[in-house]
Order: structure tokens, then sequence, then C-alpha cells
């Protein structure tokens, strides 16, 4: 029939618009990634403060990227997605566990929650996701990370410091997999930078002075 002949057109032209995607495979399940960073404790000259509590807040995420969709560019001002490749959750809450585990395992504060629990902290750790996409030229792609981290004193409250942080890390081939590795590769370099910040910010707070009489 007619209608028979309009939906299979309909289903060809689908399949062949997605399989044209960079780097999707042809007739593969949708495959599922996770954003890793190493987790070793950061500890070059790192500034310990066990008096201070942090609360590494609930991420934000810039329009566009609040999903686990994986986001890439063929051309300047357009967005598109993977059709069988995406986030096991969404970017913004993949670095927010990345950060509150490495500054964790760093040591530099005396405890540390995350989310939103009526648990009051002494600091407050807020972050917004501006971009993660892999972005593609006629011959090579390459992933862009770029992270705002506002350190904030919850008592004033007063903001202690403020940076955007960005990144592109040349991936190896064009496809999907590929941009996950340097995603990897630029969110290690952000964790390590934000370590940095933190502690430098740190430097001129002192924790008071027990009394060994009391």
């Amino acid at each position: 029939s007619r209608n028979g002949l309009v939906f299979v057109m309909t289903l060809v032209a689908s399949l062949i618009t997605a399989c044209s995607l960079p780097g999707s495979p042809k007739g593969t399940p949708k495959q599922v990634f996770v954003l890793q960073g190493e987790q070793a404790a950061w500890t070059a000259g790192v500034v310990s403060r066990p008096c201070l509590s942090l609360r590494v807040s609930r991420p934000e995420s810039a329009p566009g990227f609040n999903t686990v969709r994986m986001a890439y560019r063929t051309e300047p001002n357009r967005m598109d997605y993977f059709a069988y490749h995406e986030w096991v959750a969404t970017p913004a809450r993949m670095m927010a566990s990345l950060m509150e585990a490495r500054l964790d395992a760093s040591g530099m504060f005396g405890a540390i929650v995350a989310g939103s629990s009526d648990i009051r902290t002494d600091m407050r750790l807020d972050s917004e996701l501006l971009t993660l996409q892999q972005e593609f030229s006629e011959e090579t792609s390459a992933v862009s990370l770029a992270v705002k981290i506002s350190l904030i004193d919850v008592s004033g409250p007063s903001l202690i410091g403020s940076r955007t942080f960005s990144y592109r890390v040349s991936a190896e081939e064009r496809n999907a997999e590929a941009g996950v590795v340097a995603a990897n590769q630029a969110a290690e370099q952000l964790l390590d930078d934000m370590a940095e910040f933190i502690s430098t910010n740190l430097s001129p707070i002192e924790c008071p002075r027990q009394d060994s009489n009391d």
C-alpha cells in the first residue's frame, strides 16, 4: 500500500541519516560510556584545612548539555548528538562526582559532602558544565571541555574564588570512542587544576589554634 511504502522510505531515510553521523557504528547496539579521571590523591604542595568542611553542590549545565546524549559538532553554531553513543549520566553530574572523589582523596578538608542535604558546611563548591563536545574537522577531531568552578564561604556568604577551566584535547581517531578517551584526558587535567585552584584559595585561611589546657 502507499502508506506502507511511505513508512518504509521514512525508515530507510532515518537509518541513512543516523549511520552518517561521525563515528557511529552501523547496525550495532547503543554504547554507554563513563567519564573518568585519575583518582590518586593530589599531594604536590597541598594545603590541608581539617577544620573546614565542604559541600560539592548539585552541578549546573549549559543549554544543550543537561543530557546523557553525547554531543558533537561539525560546523559552527550547530550541535548534534551521536545516535549510538551516550554517557551513563549527564556530564555535569559525572564531573561533580569526580571532583568530590578527588578532593576527598586530597585531604584538603576535614569533611566533604555532596548534593543538597541539610548538613551545614563551612564552604561550598559550585560548578557549571559549559561545554563537553567532540569537534570534527575534515581530517581530525578534538574534544572541548569547559567548566566554571566557584568556591564560596557559606558563613558570609562570600565568593572566595571563581574560575573557568577550558581544555581542548585532540582525539586519535574521528569516532566517538576516541572522543571519550580525549574527554577523560581533559577531565584529568581539570581535576589537577581544580585541586591547585582550591589549594591556593585555602592558603590564606588559618584553622583556629587549639588550647592544650582546655
